[in-house]
């Protein structure tokens, strides 16, 4: 691999924002992110991203109002869901829209985040 996987990180908690950055921080994460869902659109516009991980619920909206905007500019952008929320509805409306993946935040998340989103760098 030349260079580094470019991520943008969409989540409006600053306490799991960083938690999330440090988890993933290294050599081979170049890591954006965003707390609301008017900057995540912005960035993601300017931007391409190898992955984005948008969070569900923020402040000005939710995150699948912003997968849906970035999935009709670009279907095959590679993008995550997470939530604290275990709706299998939502999940999959996510799957179903081509999402990679729909991750619940629950105890172990952040130990295990860094591992899902290799995997779905990989495929």
């Amino acid at each position: 691999m030349e260079g580094k996987f470019k991520l943008l990180i969409i989540e409006d908690n600053p306490a799991h924002l960083e938690l999330m950055v440090n988890h993933l921080s290294n050599d081979i994460f170049e890591i954006d992110t965003a707390m609301t869902k008017a900057e995540a659109l912005e960035k993601a516009i300017k931007k391409d991203y190898d992955l984005i991980i948008i969070d569900y619920y923020l402040p000005d909206g939710n995150g699948l109002e912003v997968f849906k905007v970035l999935y009709q500019r670009n279907p095959k952008q590679k993008m995550i869901m997470v939530t604290a929320a275990d709706d299998p509805e939502l999940s999959f409306a996510v799957m179903k829209g081509g999402a990679l993946d729909y991750i619940v935040k629950s105890f172990n998340f952040y130990t295990e985040l860094k591992d899902r989103i290799i995997e779905n760098l990989e495929d």
